[in-house]
């Protein structure tokens, strides 16, 4: 038994090696492959991906989406609400290649005017698309309110960071400090 052990010591040798190259192999391709692609397309397309689970958890959890954060919201046009088109779709509006996002029929998920066409009261029970506050995206926003992008110049955590570390550092220090012994 002893003898046949150590014939068979050197082959695992040779297969853990043979396991380390096609795993360096793998990196290597890997890296190539994230270098070859666009970082704006990865992020946009991890954005998409974040969206449509996000939207799916909210579907089986049967919450509703009102301000449109699973979505892509629309433009507001006079005399009609903005809709809420399908996280993947990248722009809710009528341009031209709407309606075969990732090479499928998204006319109602994806195009502004056939997604409020579809609303319900309007078209027929079984494919109408319900307000945002009933159901997950495409629907249809709240006509009393408008939503907007977020101003560029509102202050937010990441726009101050180093101001917020050096205040607490000086909260910090000035708590660690010894208070001054109390006058008799």
């Amino acid at each position: 038994v002893f003898p046949r052990l150590l014939s068979e010591r050197p082959r695992a040798k040779q297969d853990n090696e043979a396991l380390r190259d096609a795993a360096l192999r793998l990196r290597a391709a890997l890296a190539a492959a994230a270098l070859a692609a666009p970082a704006s397309a990865a992020s946009s397309r991890a954005e998409a991906v974040r969206k449509m689970i996000s939207a799916k958890a909210l579907a089986q959890a049967g919450v509703p989406d009102p301000t449109c954060k699973t979505g892509v919201i629309s433009l507001k046009r006079e005399g009609e609400p903005q809709v809420c088109c399908a996280g993947y779709c990248g722009e809710c509006s009528d341009y031209p290649t709407c309606a075969s996002v990732r090479g499928q029929n998204s006319t109602f998920a994806c195009c502004s005017t056939p997604v409020y066409e579809q609303r319900c009261g309007n078209a027929p029970a079984n494919v109408c698309l319900k307000s945002c506050k009933e159901s997950v995206p495409p629907c249809i926003m709240d006509e009393e309110e408008t939503f907007t992008t977020p101003d560029p110049k509102t202050r937010t955590a990441g726009s101050d960071c180093n101001e917020a570390v050096s205040a607490w550092r000086a909260k910090a220090d000035a708590a660690l400090s010894a208070a001054p012994a109390p006058a008799m």
